[in-house]
């Protein structure tokens, strides 16, 4: 089997990378280090893989190919005087929209974003959300969203 195969976080960061980017979003994964500073305004995400989800999946070649895991998605933005207005009319502000439409972007991932975002031998099989944390304090704004993901090799 091929070594890439084995690099879970890269290939799941490059390709919620590109589904984000698709949708107008600019996201920061770990491999982005060379990129420099983080902006004010921004989106990250973590990918933290965990191990086989069962004993009974296992390709031909008697490896595991469902693994589970979780990823954040923090979305941080400066607090600005009044709120940044937000272009949507029915959301208060910048911030929360950011929040919004990140959570769109994963909610809406059908089989079609699967195979264009995650072509490879490595997709996510599922993606469950499991909690919102918020922070606020005199410069920003932080929203960390949490996920639970499935993904397989093929």
């Amino acid at each position: 089997m091929e070594l890439e195969r084995y690099d879970f976080e890269s290939a799941l960061e490059q390709g919620f990378k590109t589904l984000f980017d698709t949708a107008g979003l600019a996201l920061r994964v770990a491999d982005d280090m060379d990129e420099g500073e983080l902006p004010d305004e921004c989106i990250m995400l973590e990918i933290n893989t965990g191990g086989p989800i069962s004993d009974e999946h296992l390709n031909s070649e008697g490896v595991y190919d469902n693994y589970g895991g979780s990823f954040d998605v923090t979305v941080k933005s400066n607090r600005i005087a009044g709120d940044k207005v937000s272009s949507a009319s029915t959301i208060r502000n910048r911030h929360n929209e950011l929040v919004a439409r990140t959570r769109k972007v994963l909610e809406e991932i059908d089989a079609t974003a699967l195979s264009t975002n995650w072509p490879g031998a490595l997709s996510p099989t599922k993606i469950k959300p499991t909690g919102t944390v918020r922070e606020n304090d005199n410069l920003s704004k932080i929203t960390t969203l949490s996920y639970e993901l499935q993904f397989r090799i093929t």
